[in-house]
């Protein structure tokens, strides 16, 4: 699978932030799918199944993103999609990993461009062994 046919879902309500992330990944080759509430999420990553979803933690709407998480996980088509949560909480790392969270980032720990690289490396995992081995 080539990284133009990758789809990621970015599950994110600051529009901004939402912006800067899409623009990014499409600039890279991928095709991003954006929904701004945990329903948007739900609705788009069954009716799409991308390859990666990102999801934020606080959403408005009525489910915040554990609880799209825990029905993602739910459901085994997403048994193996990497959900990379990416947050402001920094206690919730623990909730998220016990849910089945892939990863845990938060947003002001991390520039935009690691987490770019970090979101590369769930999708191409022999590259990003054979980049470590370089670094070793």
């Amino acid at each position: 699978m080539t990284t133009q046919s990758k789809k990621i879902l970015i599950v994110e309500d600051n529009k901004l932030l939402q912006q800067v992330y899409f623009d990014k990944l499409v600039k890279d080759g991928f095709v991003v799918l954006q929904a701004f509430t945990g329903q948007q999420g739900l609705a788009l990553a069954t009716n799409y199944n991308p390859d990666l979803i990102i999801l934020d933690v606080m959403l408005p709407g009525g489910l915040n993103g554990f609880d799209v998480l825990s029905q993602l996980r739910a459901n085994l088509s997403f048994k193996h999609t990497p959900i990379i949560m990416m947050t402001d909480l920094r206690e919730e790392k623990k909730t998220a990993e016990s849910i089945g969270a892939s990863d845990y980032i938060i947003k002001d720990e991390n520039q935009i461009d690691e987490t770019i690289a970090k979101i590369k490396s769930y999708l191409n995992p022999d590259l990003a062994e054979k980049i470590k081995k370089i670094l070793e």
